[in-house]
């Protein structure tokens, strides 16, 4: 099958059991993140990267299933609109580095860790988290989209330094045409943590 085809189709399907256990009740939201916590740690273990990495994974998820307020009425499309805000910052980042990478700054992001990364893309994928925080929560959604698309990339340049010392192309083979969880989700690294002190703190 066509990579293209294999990965939208990984994607289709990724997202709608995301969403949907996100989104039903506390009990599959915890159960999905749980499935998330363990199958990372199991590819971070095969990657044999830097023990921090450990608490980067669990740190990460456990921010991502708190943002749903778990010890309240749980609200799962707080935890869907960030996911979203990464989701938008790694498509428009693929876009904007294919239309306009290296082309006003020749330098990329961070060559030794990722080589095909750009600042053009970095700076488009941003822009994209902003618009879609924007349609969440409006300017104050912008901002905090704009602070996910810029932490979400540097979580992406961590994971890609961990495979790239273990000389691998994917953590994993778990979602076909994507990789393994890490791959997926490690954008969240740095910027769930993160996301939800500040959401902790303006609500």
């Amino acid at each position: 099958m066509n990579e293209m085809i294999t990965r939208s189709l990984t994607g289709v399907v990724f997202v709608s059991i995301v969403v949907f256990a996100t989104t039903f009740d506390l009990i599959t939201a915890t159960v999905l993140w749980f499935a998330v916590l363990l199958q990372g740690l199991k590819e971070y273990r095969k990657l044999k990267g830097a023990p921090i990495g450990y608490l980067l994974i669990t740190l990460a998820v456990v921010s991502l299933w708190a943002m749903g307020r778990p010890f309240e009425a749980w609200i799962g499309w707080d935890v869907v609109s960030f996911l979203t805000w990464i989701w938008a910052n790694d498509t428009f980042a693929y876009l904007g580095g294919r239309l306009f990478g290296k082309k006003l700054i020749k330098r990329g992001l961070a060559p030794n860790a990722s080589p095909n990364k750009s600042w053009e893309g970095a700076f488009v994928g941003a822009i994209g988290a902003a618009f879609v925080g924007w349609l969440w929560m409006g300017n104050q959604g912008a901002l905090l989209g704009l602070l996910t698309g810029t932490l979400s990339t540097l979580g992406d340049l961590v994971q890609s330094a961990v495979k790239r010392r273990a000389n691998v192309k994917d953590s994993g083979t778990l979602l076909p045409g994507h990789g393994g969880v890490l791959d997926r989700f490690d954008g969240l690294l740095i910027a769930a943590p993160v996301v939800l002190i500040i959401k902790i703190f303006i609500s």
